[in-house]
């Protein structure tokens, strides 16, 4: 028997989750990979920026009131911010100045000119001052900064920070307290910041930065993200990227936001019908609809299997306790299921011929999806666990209770070791017709009918196994569709 073919439509990527949420000082500057080949559309001049003069820094030493020693003297105090400015008088360098002041004894009756300095990164202070008897001459020298300062809003985890199209330097990188991305020491002239972070769009702005200038850039970021709308069938599982993201409901209709721009799997699942697999690609604002409608899985064709000529192979069957000889199948401690390969029936007859080698009775099984979920039929004889009795289970993911039978009927039927009986299934929808004919009479009876009314199987193939210790074995099977 041919195995039925499955449409199946391949495709690709990922869908990942939300990832915005504001950063620590010490971890902004990680970069996430995730969507390093993904294209993500770049935004200009989005958001506010206000331009300011970022204040000389201020200085904070005390002054001491030092008089001079002579009364020719004067006394020039120069409070500095570093508070290690190197000091010179006159083009000649005095010293550096000691937590953030610098103190010099001068002669009276002359001008001089103090020069203030604290290496390449600030602007030297200059001031021309005099000195007069009795007074202390003050300088307060707090130096300006050679370069700009850029303090972008909002931090978050994963963000990178480029300047002209290269990342910035750690080294200039910090997140101050009210959580702005803070680049410093920027030299004069146009700069193009960068905000790229992996869930989002990438923003870009051009900055005119001079000496002192501050700006401050702050925005709201979209998330590089678009909506996938699947339209199918009632109660299809609907899976992106492998991922279950739901299932959709009475209409059919399903919404699935914030879903990462680029390639994406869209995989739609229903019992009894195929699968279908859509490739989308996802671009910036623009939602992707998926329709389909399911289509049911084909029903197989007759089986039947005499066993005269062993064919092994038309089955799973287990490890150990089948076995194929003298034209039958026999089994005897199989409590793993075996069932014919590539077959699927909703409504269906099955009939077989069961000869029993000990009292213990026989087990089969009936809408078998997959070796761990299936409907099962227990005949329990003299010497089984419920002496007769015929009970039903429905087993799922593999777990059977046996003291909890989902149906049970006393059999009137005679069970017995070497006896040999006729069995014929209905199955129609959710429910399931059994007759038992013992060849000692040749009469038919009804050996028991059950309804699942949840209907957990409504498709799938036949099988047998052993739920004790029984012993027996099959002949004359087959299974026609209705």
């Amino acid at each position: 028997m041919k195995e039925p073919a499955v449409i199946m439509r391949s495709l690709i990527l990922f869908l990942t989750l939300f990832a915005g949420m504001l950063l620590s000082r010490a971890a902004f500057l990680s970069v996430a990979n995730s969507q390093d080949n993904i294209p993500r559309p770049e935004i200009y001049d989005k958001g506010e920026v206000k331009e300011t003069r970022r204040s000389p820094g201020s200085v904070s030493a005390k002054i001491t009131g030092r008089k001079a020693s002579s009364a020719a003297n004067g006394v020039l105090i120069v409070l500095t911010a570093p508070d290690n400015a190197e000091v010179a008088v006159d083009g000649k360098p005095l010293g550096h100045a000691l937590k953030g002041t610098f103190e010099k004894e001068l002669p009276l009756g002359k001008q001089y000119n103090v020069v203030v300095s604290a290496g390449p990164d600030f602007e030297p202070y200059k001031q021309t001052v005099a000195l007069k008897r009795g007074k202390t001459e003050i300088v307060r020298a707090a130096l300006t900064s050679k370069y700009g300062v850029i303090k972008v809003f909002p931090a978050m985890t994963g963000v990178r920070m480029l300047v002209d199209g290269k990342p910035a330097a750690p080294d200039s990188l910090s997140v101050d307290k009210d959580n702005n991305i803070v680049l410093q020491s920027l030299s004069p002239g146009e700069h193009e910041v960068t905000y790229d972070h992996p869930d989002y769009v990438i923003y870009k702005r051009k900055f005119t930065v001079s000496p002192g200038s501050e700006f401050a850039w702050r925005f709201i970021p979209a998330l590089a993200r678009s909506e996938i709308t699947v339209v199918s069938d009632p109660n299809a599982k609907v899976y992106v990227d492998g991922a279950p993201v739901g299932e959709t409901p009475a209409d059919g209709i399903l919404n699935i936001p914030d879903v990462r721009i680029g390639p994406h799997a869209v995989k739609l699942v229903k019992d009894d019908y195929e699968e279908f697999t859509a490739a989308c690609v996802l671009e910036f604002g623009k939602p992707v609809r998926v329709e389909k409608k399911l289509v049911p899985l084909p029903t197989s064709a007759e089986f039947g299997d005499d066993f005269d000529v062993p064919s092994a192979a038309r089955w799973t069957a287990p490890k150990s306790g089948w076995e194929f000889k003298s034209g039958r199948l026999h089994l005897d401690n199989a409590p793993v299921i075996g069932f014919p390969k590539n077959i699927r029936y909703r409504d269906f007859t099955m009939h077989f011929h069961l000869k029993l080698t000990d009292a213990g009775g026989a087990a089969w099984a009936v809408r078998v999806k997959d070796p761990n979920n299936y409907y099962l039929f227990y005949l329990s004889g003299p010497k089984g666990l419920f002496p007769k009795r015929f009970n039903v289970y429905i087993v799922r993911d593999n777990k059977l209770d046996l003291s909890q039978p989902d149906g049970s009927v006393f059999m009137l039927t005679e069970i017995k070791a070497g006896g040999q009986y006729e069995i014929d299934i209905q199955a129609k929808g959710k429910t399931f017709e059994h007759e038992i004919k013992p060849a000692d009479t040749g009469k038919s009876e009804v050996l028991g009918f059950f309804e699942d009314k949840d209907n957990l199987f409504p498709y799938g193939g036949v099988g047998f196994r052993t739920v004790a210790a029984e012993k027996f074995s099959i002949d004359d099977l087959f299974v026609r569709p209705r």
